[in-house]
């Protein structure tokens, strides 16, 4: 696992996103570092998958070991982190707590005044232990997903939906994982990771036919996105899959 130096530097430049990722409202403590929700039949999930998808259990050891260590280097980017095979990275390393502070609470902070946070992330509280709160998977602050879901193909969104309701539970998702509040991870949810989705764009570019512009759009709707594309004066539309980002469509 990383050490908590390896972060510690980037400790003050994560206070200004504080206020900042969303948290399961009624879950009293984290989830267990493994096999989380094993009372449900996550076999069942699988056999509807495609043989490219996959299910995968993470841990918090996942997300130091793989997330925290390009915070240590000088120039951190998130680019360095969308690959990562557990795809529980995020922009911040704090954004892996609730309200981006590792600070142990059992009601999302809302005990705690905000002048605290401060006093933490500023070392100004001599009884603040970040490297015990950040290395703790049973910290109830802790905010990230013990299964992670990475889909191909839409079936796999599809089963993957269905699966969630039908047992009643919360689904996040996450493309490159950028979101700066951390809107991409919360805990005791299904994360769908869509950067294995199918790409579509390299092969995707279509090129419209101008005399159809004033045609009636087909009752499949097939047309649809050339004929939007020609009253805009675009001669062509691209496809583009679902966790393809700025960057992949366009280098």
């Amino acid at each position: 696992m990383a050490s908590f130096s390896d972060a510690a530097h980037f400790l003050l430049l994560t206070v200004l996103g504080i206020a900042g990722n969303p948290s399961t409202a009624d879950a009293a403590s984290a989830s267990p570092v493994s096999g989380w929700r094993s009372d449900l039949d996550w076999a069942a999930l699988t056999s509807k998958l495609s043989s490219s998808a996959s299910l995968i259990d993470t841990s918090l050891d996942d997300y130091t070991d793989e997330c925290m260590p390009e915070f240590s280097e000088p120039s951190p980017t998130t680019h360095a982190l969308i690959d990562q095979p557990s795809g529980m990275c995020l922009p911040h390393l704090l954004l892996g707590w609730e309200m981006s502070w590792p600070r142990p609470s059992e009601n999302h902070h809302m005990d705690q005044p905000y002048v605290q946070a401060t006093f933490d992330l500023f070392g100004l509280d001599p009884t603040a232990d970040f490297e015990s709160w950040m290395s703790d998977p049973t910290n109830p602050s802790l905010n990230l997903p013990y299964k992670v879901l990475f889909p191909v193909v839409a079936s796999d969104v599809v089963a993957a939906v269905n699966f969630a309701k039908e047992n009643r539970l919360e689904i996040s998702v996450k493309n490159s994982g950028h979101s700066y509040q951390g809107a991409s991870s919360k805990k005791d949810t299904l994360l769908l990771n869509m950067n294995r989705y199918t790409h579509y764009a390299p092969t995707g570019i279509t090129d419209c036919d101008a005399s159809t512009l004033d045609t009636t759009v087909a009752e499949d709707m097939s047309d649809q996105p050339c004929l939007l594309s020609l009253a805009k004066n675009k001669s062509s539309t691209i496809r583009v899959g679902g966790g393809e980002n700025f960057g992949k469509c366009l280098f």
